[in-house]
């Protein structure tokens, strides 16, 4: 019969298994599905792979399909392939998409499509998915399960396949997309065929490809001139925001997970490391000797009043922007050079730049490392560290005393914040929410003394899909536990991410901690709180206000869930939920208006600290 001769189902089968089988060859090991008839090739060529070692995922929903997919990509560094049906199923990927290339995520999406000739004729489910996700994506690509099966087009498809992971890691990762058009029949016709299609697919599929992705150097010219302005710095400081989650052998390979630690050392500048740029939450209780580490500096300096240290010289920022507004004062009120340290995207958003050093970022601050071998810090370097590292520790002592005084009926999401951080076990994931638990953590979490990784989905700082995103994840097996800490309307915006919780079934302890502050509290603390309307029952509009019963909700997905109002009963609910296996809730419900009284008290606090 030949190749040609192959029933048109089987025929699409085996040139799905190809484009499947071709993905992992090229390094992907896991794949979310989600229900739909046009995908049925493509399901089906994933499930086969799965005898190969391919990790498939169902998830109901499109929309918490491409966030889970999205964190597992986060935890691996390898792009997971999302598989969908036709018709406005895609769509729903777009938010994930979007994340993904803001926050140099690989991802890859084969979105099922109608054939050509049921274009532009109302055929049911048919839309033009054409280049769907426009500039979001690094790279588009068609290709037709119905097609040729001669060698040549076969050859295409595996082609397609190694393009697309390559595509989705490089100039800097984001998401791919392939569009995959199908005709009925969509299932292999039993006993069709001679096979001679199925050994011309296991055939290719043996052939080695791999596509080596290039690492992208800093010039050496740029570096010896930031190497000049480190040493003619007196007060240098290394500012580190949100940056990814290491892949894992360099997780398990290095504590100074992108050297920030080695470059404050051999700079002698204070490294103020914000708790997602993986610099923070380190090993041992020197930590912040070792390698300079001025915890929470931006706020520090805020409830301090700015005052009683000198602005600093020279910013090295590392990372995308900081996310504390302390420190976005400090370093807008300091008008120094910035040299910026980033692996692509141009981070600069208040146009304070001096110099750029693009390309990867442990590389660049290895090179930077390297240029400074033989320089010896500017005077008055040490005096400067010592100060800043003092004001730090004044802020830690004050933030410890308010929290360990703090009175029945004043438990407020910072407090939640820093118990949630604290009971974090060491090589577990934590990942912060956007809107409060992310800028939270930056007032009120300083050091832990142990390893901890920060997850967040900073690249466009959405709630969108955060559960999950964590699932997500922590489902790759790469950790031991997880805590996430999110906001009450966070988890209501991703409600069907908790649908994942059937996939990730029985895995490491993962534990949603929800902030129920009775709506989006974070409009409390922008300009529009001080208008009238705000205060008057049309402010509904910003802070949300809901009557939901989360441990209703939790029972209906059928998850275990504690509600708890008290520090005492918060520590106990971690406790339980770390203590078992899969997926639980504990829901803490602070006061209103006590987080506000907690951080104007941290003024009074750091006045009255000893050593002011």
């Amino acid at each position: 019969m030949g190749l040609a001769g192959a029933a048109a189902g089987e025929a699409q089968f085996q040139r799905a298994r190809l484009l499947v089988g071709a993905l992992m060859r090229a390094g992907v090991r896991r794949a979310v599905t989600s229900p739909g008839s046009r995908s049925t090739p493509l399901v089906l060529a994933a499930l086969d792979a799965a005898a190969a070692g391919l990790d498939v995922a169902s998830i109901i929903d499109e929309r918490a399909a491409g966030f889970f997919a999205l964190g597992q990509a986060r935890a691996t560094g390898m792009p997971t392939v999302l598989i969908c049906t036709s018709g406005t199923a895609p769509a729903h990927y777009l938010p994930a998409m979007m994340e993904a290339r803001e926050a140099g995520v690989p991802l890859i999406a084969l979105t099922a499509d109608r054939p050509i000739e049921l274009m532009d004729c109302a055929a049911p489910q048919t839309t033009d998915q054409t280049k769907l996700f426009g500039s979001f994506v690094n790279h588009f690509a068609e290709v037709d399960l119905a097609g040729p099966v001669d060698p040549l087009s076969l050859r295409a498809i595996r082609r397609t396949a190694a393009q697309a992971v390559f595509r989705s890691r490089w100039p800097r990762p984001a998401a791919v997309h392939v569009n995959v058009r199908a005709r009925k029949p969509l299932e292999p016709e039993a006993g069709a065929g001679d096979g001679s299609l199925a050994a011309a697919v296991d055939a290719l599929l043996r052939e080695p490809i791999e596509a080596a992705v290039p690492a992208a150097q800093p010039d050496p010219a740029a570096l010896d001139r930031a190497a000049a302005l480190c040493r003619q710095a007196a007060r240098g400081l290394i500012v580190a925001g949100p940056l990814p989650l290491p892949p894992p052998p360099a997780r398990e390979a290095a504590a100074d997970a992108f050297g920030l630690a080695a470059l404050a050392r051999r700079t002698g500048f204070p490294l103020l490391a914000e708790a997602t740029s993986q610099s923070r939450f380190v090993e041992g209780s020197a930590a912040g000797e070792a390698s300079c580490l001025a915890d929470c500096l931006g706020t520090a300096w805020t409830a301090d009043g700015g005052n009683t240290l000198p602005v600093p010289d020279l910013i090295l920022q590392v990372g995308a922007s900081p996310v504390s507004a302390g420190t976005q004062r400090l370093l807008e009120a300091c008008g120094a050079p910035q040299v910026v340290v980033s692996d692509g995207p141009w981070t600069d958003p208040a146009g304070l730049g001096s110099a750029f050093l693009l390309g990867d970022v442990g590389s660049t601050v290895a090179g930077l490392c390297s240029a400074l071998e033989s320089a010896s810090p500017a005077a008055g370097v040490a005096t400067w560290r010592r100060d800043v590292l003092d004001l730090c520790c004044r802020f830690q002592g004050a933030v410890a005393n308010l929290v360990a005084g703090s009175r029945p009926g004043a438990f407020h999401d910072g407090e939640v914040t820093r118990r949630a951080a604290l009971a974090t076990p060491s090589g577990a994931l934590l990942m912060l929410g956007n809107s409060l638990p992310v800028r939270l953590v930056e007032t009120w979490v300083g050091q832990l003394g142990h390893r901890v990784w920060v997850a967040s989905q900073r690249g466009l700082g959405g709630i969108d899909g955060l559960i999950a995103g964590f699932l997500g994840s922590l489902s790759t097996g790469e950790f031991p536990a997880g805590v996430l800490v999110v906001g009450d309307v966070s988890l209501l915006h991703d409600l069907d991410g908790l649908t994942a919780a059937s996939e990730y079934r029985d895995g490491p302890p993962a534990v949603i901690v929800v902030i129920d502050n009775r709506g989006g509290r974070i409009f409390e603390r922008l300009p529009i709180a001080s208008s009238e309307v705000f205060r008057s029952p049309e402010g509904r509009h910003w802070v949300t206000p809901h009557r939901v019963d989360f441990p209703g909700l939790a029972q209906a997905f059928g998850l275990p869930c504690d509600r708890v109002d008290t520090a005492p009963a918060l520590e106990r609910g971690f406790a339980a939920a770390l203590g078992r296996r899969g997926v639980s809730l504990v829901v803490a419900r602070t006061v209103p208006g006590a987080l506000a009284q907690g951080e104007k008290a941290l003024s009074r606090a750091m006045a009255a600290f000893p050593g002011s």
